[in-house]
């Protein structure tokens, strides 16, 4: 009877035992799950905006956005967004096409724009003349969508013979997830502030708050501009069309003309003359002055000699 007794208490002292260390497992889980979520959580008591500021400022990186819950400042993770890849995309194309379609060809580049959904950004034309033979030539530049880019660039090169063509582009998305997890970060730090700017009850207070939301305002100001920028520059390509009108026959500068010994020395004559011409009137204006100085600094002299001589004499 006393074994069985025994029995039973020792099962009842494991059973307790096996409660207890569930309750601490389960206690340790849920406490890792609120460390996981909060960083760090101020005191239950209500804090001042010197210490709110200065906590905030301890989360300068922007990996941690200060936020007010049940009267205390809680510093949670700022989890990235999952974004689309953001590649601006750059290009020119050069091409050749007959005498007398330089209209034509243009208003084709304008009208390739359109259909893609874009516009005509900017174009020149001029004209040159090579051989007594007029010729256009000219430049547009076309903004597409960034996923039109390739159907653009085949379309153009169908206008005339490609000369040339230049492709460029460049990924950003890092650049841009990195400033969209920034300005998220300085928008929660505005909503805080804010927030601290309504329950501020001193003068000293309002001003370090207003201080801090300039500062967070130009942050919010410069990220916005440079993700703007990003945007447009993503969103559409950019593809430069060069078009010239080129002459039938050979293309290419003027050869220069025959040799002509005569012609040479007369050209040759002509330029000693005036290499010499050139030579007197630099003499000219060196010795010019120095002869006038020369010819002044004598006539001082001989007064002064017969000054001398004079008083000479009467003496």
């Amino acid at each position: 009877m006393r074994t069985r007794n025994t029995l039973k208490g020792t099962t009842a002292v494991r059973l307790i035992a096996l409660v207890i260390i569930a309750a601490i497992v389960v206690g340790a889980c849920s406490s890792d799950d609120e460390g996981a979520d909060m960083a760090l959580v101020a005191d239950d008591e209500a804090i001042g905006a010197e210490e709110a500021v200065a906590a905030v400022d301890a989360t300068g990186d922007g990996s941690y956005a200060a936020v007010i819950k049940d009267g205390r400042v809680v510093f949670e993770n700022v989890a990235p967004s999952a974004f689309d890849a953001k590649v601006i995309k750059d290009g020119s194309v050069d091409i050749r096409i007959e005498p007398g379609a330089f209209g034509t060809t243009s208003s084709q580049i304008r009208a390739i724009a359109l259909d893609l959904d874009g516009y005509l950004a900017s174009g020149e034309s001029h004209i040159e003349e090579v051989d007594e033979t007029r010729y256009a030539v000219g430049w547009f530049t076309i903004k597409v969508p960034t996923d039109r880019f390739d159907e653009a660039i085949a379309r153009v090169e169908q206008l005339g013979e490609r000369v040339s063509a230049q492709l460029s582009s460049q990924d950003v998305t890092e650049e841009y997830v990195d400033l969209e997890g920034r300005l998220s970060y300085w928008r929660d730090q505005e909503a805080f502030y804010q927030r601290l700017m309504s329950e501020a009850t001193t003068i000293e207070e309002l001003v370090t708050i207003q201080t801090r939301m300039q500062d967070v305002l130009l942050n919010i100001e410069q990220i916005e501009g440079r993700l703007r920028y990003l945007d447009s520059r993503t969103t559409f390509a950019t593809l430069t069309v060069g078009v010239t009108e080129v002459p039938h026959g050979p293309f290419g500068p003027t050869p220069p003309p025959d040799p002509n010994p005569i012609a040479d020395a007369f050209d040759q004559a002509g330029e000693v003359l005036l290499a010499t011409v050139a030579f007197i009137i630099v003499g000219a204006a060196v010795i010019v002055p120095i002869a006038i100085l020369v010819l002044f600094a004598y006539v001082v002299f001989r007064l002064f000699q017969r000054s001398s001589r004079r008083e000479i004499t009467e003496g």
